[in-house]
């Protein structure tokens, strides 16, 4: 995996109808709306009603992206520019876009990149709060004294760039800007060409009269905040600048301005018809547009009939190459390459369907971050994206919240990933379904230009099977617009809406807790239900994850869900040792670590719940049938189970005692025979790519199980080594209680009850603290006692020991663990175990860590989590070793399957709650916590939502412990590996 640390960018039918036209509905709409009334302000940038000044409307994207720096007709801009940044608008350089003006001593900054990691200001993160005064649609007004914004009060970044051109008569010249954070406006060669905001949409200007043969001088004045940051309250670092790529489109006397391309599906799907229709611009007088459409044994003209054609869908994306013509006379004037795909995505009644099948969408919601580059994303990591999306068995993306920059789209298409492309507009901060914003004439302009931007320019691409009108904001007339806007473009596709319903074809239900997503489901009676986002995967988090999963495979009105979300929004800084978040920069207002929810560490590293997802997205079920073979049960929407190699392994007390190829038959996987052994038995299946696709190579595991098959009278469940010696009755130690050290084995270990687990980020907020913060400092009900059982000839010892718990009275809370702690010399850093990993896992989330040997250092134990927090369990454990260099430590067995963590400092270190892994001081020795039963982790959301009931310890039930420890003398630590 490349380490991108140091890369740097390369320099449907619809249910609704409208009987009358757009313009009317609008006009309609603004009658009935609530209009408020503002002073006149002197600032574009404060006024909702000024959008754009100059700027042309929105299109497609007119080549791929991909293929658009190779395109004769594109003049890249990106690279350096000179930069002036100032604190708030008095103090930018006014008049810097005049020719005259010396920017000689100016320094530079990369295009596109976000100015804030350029060395400028502050990244800001917040959540729903604004990072300015809530003033609407002032952005100027005096903020509270900490905040960023009230000594800065909008900061300004001034653009300079110098370009050669050579100016052709009759060419028009479009200056194209990707996505600029907040507004900005425009000069070429000291004349003022226009104004944009909107962040996240495209922005385009006919600099045809401004430009001139040889050098020329391009300007932008860019605001950190305006009015239109009312609707770009999104829950991420807020950045600012030119983020997305620049350029100049170099256009004919006539040009395509935009097209479309329109391609159906039969209602058996046996015929699809493709066709183009085209906008033009300029000297249009007998030009003319032609196409083709190529691939998959089709070569011909558009518009085309194609028999059984080879369709679109995440499991096979097949796409055809479309090439575009503009044609004058026969001489050809520009020519663009696309590509599209067939694929017909349709509502019937509760279901949602993709080409005639109804599907379940295992998704994820990804923000454009990169650590070192903020919201500028390269194409490397783009790739690398996708391709531990498809690795984790997930086949859908939701761009929250807005639209991502073009290149993602056509990554899309090729990887096979379906889109729910969202509009740039969120008002959280005015609170859910608010008629602040959502019904206000005065704002209704900005929302119908985000439905208008995001659906013109990505409505080619067979990927997007859903437009969003955005989320978390308002309700009311001005989502009456949007809806109309994106129908008045496409009636294609559903449309999506998590805050008026009545405007949305799917119904959302956010973070429920599995129990309440059933009821829902059966509730919604009129269309599909869509989690949009479920599973906060914050810090140590998704259990329950397969418990979301049983109820969406057993409701066909269940499309899936989209798991909060993709990658930690961490930034990587050449001063700081670690990840920094909200408030490591000194930036105020900021919500701290709230950005790091993610599956994968801001390196695109996986965390170890992303291989719990990938478990649970997985589409083929294995299950042993009574002759000990193996059933499978094929949950691909389009794929056959013939499309994949099989093999298997069987284990033996977690050795790989025979392996090899499996046979499938119809439904059935033939193995190799069962061990006559006497061990414990398991057996893994595994089924593999057959061949190398784009995003893993031949051999990759797409599913996988671990099967225990019916013991057989040869075969036990595990026993530990020391069970047959029993304990001498002079040997007995006095019952133990609370957390005082005794040393029953040697000088150099200590034993005491502990029963107190350390917070994750989910527990930090559903009161873990208080509600099971008895057991802090308290073990009542619990007896610790420890017995020597045999002593070798080496003068080792092993002891049993024993721990009870009887309620002491029937009030008691829940307990975060039931075990007890050990503290280990510091040289004892070898960890070799039999149970659940390699990964860590914890009761609510074990199923993807099969049974086996593992071995690690404790360092490597504890996962990335840039915030420290509870960590590193390993569950279903049979026995451990931990040793030092020489193999001298101790062995812990039992016949109870239990838990342990090994740190290489205190639990009460996690409890301080250090903001980062290097204030987690390093002691001179080693915690062992070994617990028959912990507390899961939880998996619902991070602000309230508790571990399920069935992942919790009942305090008001006893328990009981036993396990072995042995002293393991110089080398006689346990090999693994052969």
């Amino acid at each position: 995996m490349p380490n991108i640390l140091h890369q740097m960018p390369n320099h449907s039918t619809l249910p609704l109808e409208w009987g009358v036209g757009r313009g009317a509905v609008v006009f309609l709409l603004f009658m009935f709306c609530f209009t408020s009334s503002i002073a006149q302000t002197p600032h574009d940038w404060e006024n909702p009603q000024v959008i754009g000044i100059n700027k042309l409307p929105y299109h497609a994207s007119l080549t791929l992206p991909s293929e658009r720096a190779l395109h004769p007709e594109w003049l890249s801009l990106d690279g350096n520019w000179q930069f002036h940044w100032a604190k708030n608008p008095d103090e930018r350089p006014a008049d810097f876009y005049r020719e005259d003006f010396d920017t000689s001593s100016w320094p530079t900054i990369h295009v596109p990149g976000t100015w804030q990691l350029q060395g400028y200001g502050k990244p800001i993160y917040t959540n729903m709060n604004y990072p300015f005064k809530r003033d609407q649609p002032r952005v100027m007004s005096e903020p509270p004294r900490h905040f960023f914004s009230y000594e800065n009060r909008n900061p300004t970044g001034s653009y300079v760039r110098e370009f050669n051109l050579k100016k052709e008569p009759g060419r028009h010249y479009i200056l194209h800007f990707d996505g600029v954070k907040s507004a900005m406006y425009v000069w070429v060669n000291g004349q003022k060409v226009g104004y944009s905001q909107n962040s996240m949409a495209p922005a385009e200007f006919d600099i045809t009269p401004y430009v001139r043969d040889g050098s020329n001088r391009l300007c932008a004045e860019v605001y950190r905040w305006s009015d239109g940051s009312y609707l770009e309250d999104q829950d991420m670092f807020r950045f600012s600048g030119i983020y997305r790529s620049v350029g100049i489109w170099m256009r004919p006397d006539a040009y395509i301005r935009d097209y479309v391309i329109n391609t159906s599906l039969s209602n058996d799907l046996s015929e699809g018809r493709v066709s183009i229709s085209a906008e033009l611009a300029g000297k249009t007088k007998g030009a003319e547009v032609t196409a083709r459409i190529v691939g998959h044994g089709i070569n011909a003209p558009l518009p085309a009939v194609i028999k059984n054609p080879r369709l679109w869908s995440s499991e096979d994306p097949a796409l055809y190459d479309v090439f575009v013509d503009l044609r004058r006379k026969g001489q050809v004037l520009e020519t663009f390459h696309y590509r599209t795909g067939f694929r017909k995505v349709e509502i019937r009644g509760e279901v949602f369907y993709v080409n005639n099948h109804p599907i379940k969408l295992k998704g994820v919601n990804r923000h454009e971050h990169h650590p070192r580059t903020g919201r500028t994303m390269d194409e490397a990591t783009t790739r690398l994206d996708l391709e531990l999306m498809k690795q984790c068995n997930i086949n859908m993306i939701r761009t929250s919240h807005y639209p991502d920059m073009p290149l993602f789209y056509e990554l899309c298409d090729i990887y096979g990933i379906y889109v729910m492309d969202e509009a740039n507009q969120e008002s959280h901060a005015f609170g859910l379904r608010n008629k602040v914003m959502g019904n206000d004439s005065l704002w209704m302009k900005s929302h119908v230009d985000r439905a208008l931007s995001l659906v013109n320019r990505d409505k080619n691409h067979p990927s997007v099977i859903w437009w969003s009108l955005g989320n978390e904001g308002g309700s009311g007339c001005n989502f009456v617009a949007m809806r109309e806007a994106v129908l008045s473009v496409d009636k294609t596709r559903p449309i999506y809406c998590d805050t008026d319903m009545d405007q949305s074809d799917i119904y959302d239900f956010a973070y429920p807790h599995p129990d309440q997503l059933r009821t829902m489901a059966q509730r919604v009676s009129d269309r599909p239900l869509f989690m949009r986002e479920y599973a906060h995967a914050m810090g140590n988090s998704l259990g329950n994850f397969r418990e979301y999963w049983d109820v969406i495979y057993a409701d066909p009105s269940i499309i899936g869900g989209a798991i909060w979300d993709w990658v930690d929004q961490g930034i990587a800084t050449d001063s700081l040792p670690y990840f920094a978040y909200g408030g490591d920069f000194g930036d105020q207002p900021n919500d701290g670590p709230f950005c790091l929810n993610g599956l994968i560490a801001p390196d695109r590293v996986p965390h170890p719940h992303y291989y719990q997802a990938q478990y649970i997205h997985q589409n083929i079920q294995f299950a042993l049938n009574s002759q000990q073979n193996v059933t499978l049960t094929n949950r691909y929407d389009f794929t056959p189970l013939t499309a994949f190699d099989y093999r298997y392994e069987w284990l033996c007390d977690g050795r790989i005692v025979s392996k090899g190829e499996a046979e499938l038959d119809g439904d059935q996987l033939h193995i190799g025979p069962k061990p006559d052994l006497s061990g414990e038995l398991f057996l893994n299946v595994y089924a593999c790519l057959k061949e190398r696709t784009i995003w893993a190579d031949k051999g990759f595991v797409v599913a996988r199980e671990q099967l225990r098959p019916t013991a057989n009278s040869s075969e036990r469940e595990f026993q530990p080594s020391a069970s047959s010696k029993s304990p001498s009755s002079k040997q007995t130690a006095p019952s133990l209680s609370g957390k005082a050290g005794v040393e029953p084995m040697g000088a150099w270990s200590s034993l005491s009850i502990n029963l107190w687990k350390p917070t994750n980020d989910n527990q930090r907020r559903n009161n873990y603290a208080n509600r099971l913060g008895y057991w802090r400092d308290h073990t009542d009900g619990c007896t610790l006692n420890y017995s020597k059982v045999t002593t070798t000839s080496g003068g080792e010892s092993s002891y049993l020991v024993i721990l009870d718990y009887q309620p002491p009275r029937s009030d008691m809370p829940l307990m975060p663990k039931f075990g007890v702690e050990m503290k280990l010399p510091s040289t004892m850093q070898h960890v070799r175990w039999y149970g659940r990993g390699p990964f860590e896992n914890y009761p609510d989330r074990k199923s993807a860590a099969f049974i086996g040997l593992y071995e690690s250092f404790v360092d490597d134990l504890q996962p990335n989590y840039i915030v420290p927090q509870d960590n590193g369990n390993r569950s279903d454990v049979r026995w451990l070793e931990i040793t030092d260099d020489q193999g001298k430590g101790i062995r812990i067995e039992s016949a109870q399957p239990f838990n342990f963590r090994a740190w290489n400092y205190d639990g009460e270190d996690l409890d301080k709650e250090p903001r980062h892994a290097n204030e987690l001081p390093r002691r001179d020795h080693v915690t062992l916590n070994i617990d028959l039963l912990i507390h899961g982790v939880g998996g619902n959301d991070a602000w309230g939502a508790r571990t399920l009931d069935a992942y919790t310890i009942d305090g008001n039930q006893p328990h009981h412990f036993e396990f072995y420890v042995t002293e393991l003398g110089k080398n006689q630590g346990l090999k693994i590996k052969d």
